[in-house]
């Protein structure tokens, strides 16, 4: 019950806590200012009155020093001494000799205070009178040749140093209020100006729709943190505009390649249903139909693998792999398939180091490499693949010697369906998924891909994978591993 009516208390605005946190701080150091000063002048004051009681009570003594140097101190004293003067007067043993109309009437704990006091001869103490207000008595002894000496006790009341601490305190609580008052104006005021380019980053970023995601925040304010923020939005801007372009280029990408094999299939369909055709034509036009529809079965796989990789659910259970071992038995499939067009395909394996991860997709990842660089090399051309282990990272190096890439296309070729021309055209087969892919593969495993393209030489693909000594205390490859640049032999 008491949180919940807190959280009600407790201001929501930035600008009312920023006011409310601003007087809380300048009440508590005003506050603490006033205790200081109260204090400070409560104990000068008590002082000053002290100070003042006992230099009455040395003049009263040097006045009237003959009459108490008599031996009928109390009739001389009645006679010289004024009523209102508060004194009294007394053996240093204790029996009172002389009173003044003046001198107060003390309560039996007081007066037992001041007895006690002129026998000890404490120089000042504080009493109170019947009524309980407090006096101030202050003591002094006279000593007198030949008798027992006297004991002189003058008292004076505190209630005018407590009027004037009381007007000094209601002051200074006055003052307080007044300051906190032009204070919590003061603060709105200042705090409102602060957040005022807040508001209008608000106000801009609502404006800001996906249809005009290219527009940009454009407050400067000259504060470090404002301008920060501002920079910090409008970079997350770019990221979101770039990955809206991406998710529409997608989409539009992926419709038309699953629209070309369904366009062929009912372009076959429909040339069956024109007329009757002979047993060989039908059997033309079902492997067509295969055709197409193996076609449109791999890309809604490679889409499939591609929405698992991009989420990071693909590997479930990661276990220690041979690199070597299975690049050299991808490149054996890689030689099945290189042979029509009559390319090499040679494995250098230079040690054999071990990874941590996915068999399966490991495998994916090379055997799209080695697919990827037989399409696109010239026939009784050469692709050379390299394992090795560099700085204590797994390497696998595909670079074959075809038309390369031109540096424009560089920084698009992992993207999902790019496909670069001459180098990707897309008459050379393939559902443009395959770098992407391979991309995300290699990321899930911690590890980077790096590409290398001469245009006229040839490409090089290099894999860096974190080794499986290395895997739970490197989050990635070594950034500085730098990819080989084609050769021209």
């Amino acid at each position: 019950m008491s949180s919940a009516i807190l959280a009600r208390l407790r201001p929501r605005s930035l600008r009312a806590r920023l006011t409310f946190w601003y007087l809380l701080t300048l009440s508590g150091a005003l506050g603490a200012l006033a205790v200081f000063v109260f204090v400070g002048q409560a104990r000068t004051s008590y002082r000053e009155l002290d100070r003042e009681l006992h230099v009455r009570l040395l003049g009263f003594v040097a006045d009237h020093r003959a009459a108490l140097l008599t031996l009928d101190v109390a009739s001389v004293l009645a006679n010289e001494v004024a009523a209102e003067v508060p004194v009294l007067v007394r053996q240093a043993t204790g029996p009172v000799l002389f009173r003044s109309e003046g001198f107060p009437s003390l309560d039996w704990a007081s007066a037992r205070a001041a007895a006690s006091a002129a026998r000890d001869r404490t120089p000042l103490i504080t009493v109170a009178d019947i009524s309980g207000a407090p006096l101030r008595v202050a003591t002094t002894v006279v000593p007198r040749p030949g008798a027992a000496s006297l004991v002189v006790q003058l008292a004076a009341s505190v209630a005018p140093v407590h009027r004037a601490l009381a007007r000094l305190g209601l002051g200074m609580m006055l003052f307080i209020a007044a300051v906190l008052a032009v204070a919590s104006y003061g603060g709105a005021f200042i705090a409102r100006r602060a957040l005022a380019p807040v508001d209008e980053i608000v106000r801009r970023v609502q404006r800001i729709q996906a249809a005009q995601i290219s527009e940009r925040l454009a407050v400067r304010t000259g504060s470090d943190e404002i301008d920060g923020l501002v920079t910090t939005l409008n970079e997350m801007l770019d990221r979101i505009e770039g990955s809206l372009h991406s998710a529409r280029r997608f989409a539009a990408d992926a419709s038309h390649e699953l629209q070309t094999p369904l366009a062929a299939m009912r372009g076959a369909v429909e040339v069956c249903l024109r007329a009757d055709r002979t047993p060989t034509d039908y059997r033309a036009l079902a492997a067509d139909l295969l055709a197409e529809t193996e076609r449109l079965s791999t890309l809604i796989r490679d889409l499939r693998l591609l929405a698992l990789a991009d989420r990071g659910q693909i590997l479930e259970a990661a276990e220690v792999v041979d690199l070597a071992g299975l690049v050299s038995e991808c490149c054996e499939i890689a030689s099945a398939m290189a042979e029509e067009k009559q390319v090499l395909v040679e494995p250098f394996i230079r040690g054999r180091p071990m990874v941590l991860g996915s068999p399966l997709h490991l495998r994916r990842v090379v055997l799209n490499l080695l697919q990827n660089a037989i399409r696109y090399s010239p026939a009784a051309s050469r692709v050379v693949v390299t394992v090795a282990r560099p700085h204590g990272h797994a390497m696998v190096m595909v670079m074959d010697h075809g038309c390369g890439i031109e540096p424009q296309d560089l920084p698009h070729i992992f993207e999902p369906f790019y496909r670069s021309d001459p180098a990707r055209a897309r008459d050379t087969g393939g559902s443009g998924l395959g770098l992407a892919i391979v991309e995300q593969i290699v990321r899930l495993h911690r590890g980077t891909i790096k590409l290398t393209s001469v245009p006229g030489r040839g490409s090089a693909f290099v894999v860096y994978l974190p080794s499986a000594t290395a895997a739970a205390g490197s989050p990635s490859a070594d950034p500085h591993l730098a990819a080989p640049t084609p050769s021209q032999d």
